[in-house]
């Protein structure tokens, strides 16, 4: 039915990656139709390693009016059919099918759903794959050689203050973990000030500032036992590629925004009456994210095949 798609997407890397299981369908549904992404200066360089997408355009909110404007005349009449994740005012410019502006969702509705809820009428279709996201022959030579074990991966640090694993509970964490398996730590450069010496821990394999965020994919398919985070993209990554995933949750509504792997454990402080208030304004310094590494650890311990997703 639809030869030309083009994709309104978020423009956080966070976001976006929750829009992928609604991208898997679009393309499941229509295989043979040209799938144009509307990227951020975030996600361009993230999306143009995507299997599925055969373009992507870069839109600028910063741009000038008159940028904006005709960055949306150009689209007019190329398009069967627009999907906004967004909800802008774009689709008007294109004379195409739309999905719908006024949207109604259940409160705690997850993030992914949302999107996914969207196209439930154009891509009836539930898609059980995943896309790739392709690696470059230089970044096949570095990351395909047998340089880093099975491991529990980590990724405890997080551009927003409250998300964050407070460092001291890491440490611990890390140091008792360490004992038993391989850790690989994740993360920007800007993380790096954050995990300090933990990076030099024995039997820690340093991946900070190491890796763009389309090599993570990879990294966690070939090589994560487990991942052990905070709610973050990293989070989002290995709940798409169904990796089983220890998250520690504050501030953040685990029933919008937790992991959906089939095997999971999410922890955090139900003795708080506060817990999730998502403030990112807190006047407890986040004691919410304050949890015993000791319950973390005994998570990772229960998380095996035999475990399904639940609450510690």
């Amino acid at each position: 039915m639809f030869k030309n798609i083009i994709v309104n997407l978020p423009s956080n890397i966070g976001d976006t990656i929750l829009t992928l299981p609604a991208l898997n369908r679009l393309h499941l549904n229509y295989p043979q139709a040209k799938l144009t992404l509307i990227c951020s200066k975030q996600t361009q360089e993230f999306l143009s390693h995507y299997s599925d997408a055969n373009e992507t355009l870069l839109f600028d909110k910063r741009w000038p009016a008159m940028r904006k404007f005709k960055f949306s005349l150009s689209l007019r009449q190329k398009y069967d059919l627009i999907v906004d994740f967004k909800n802008s005012l774009l689709p008007l410019f294109t004379g195409a099918k739309r999905t719908p502006f006024f949207r109604k969702f259940t409160k705690n509705l997850p993030a992914k759903d949302r999107y996914l809820y969207l196209i439930k009428d154009i891509a009836p279709i539930d898609a059980k794959k995943t896309a790739q996201f392709l690696l470059t022959e230089d970044e096949e030579k570095k990351w395909k050689l047998p340089q880093i074990e099975q491991s529990v991966f980590v990724a405890c640090a997080s551009n927003a203050l409250q998300k964050r694993y407070p460092y001291n509970l890491l440490k611990e964490l890390v140091k008792n973990l360490a004992k038993r398996t391989p850790v690989t730590i994740l993360g920007q450069e800007a993380d790096r000030q954050f995990y300090k010496d933990i990076l030099n821990i024995p039997g820690v394999n340093d991946l900070v500032g190491k890796t763009k965020i389309h090599e993570v994919f990879y990294l966690l398919t070939a090589y994560a036992r487990l991942l052990v985070c905070v709610d973050s993209s990293i989070m989002h990554i290995a709940s798409y590629l169904d990796i089983p995933i220890v998250a520690m949750f504050g501030q953040t509504s685990v029933l919008k925004y937790g992991p959906w792997s089939k095997k999971y454990i999410v922890v955090k402080r139900d003795d708080l009456d506060c817990v999730p208030c998502e403030n990112p304004h807190c006047r407890f310094n986040h004691e919410c994210m304050e949890i015993d590494p000791k319950r973390v650890l005994s998570a990772i311990d229960k998380l095996n095949p035999n475990n399904h997703g639940t609450n510690t």
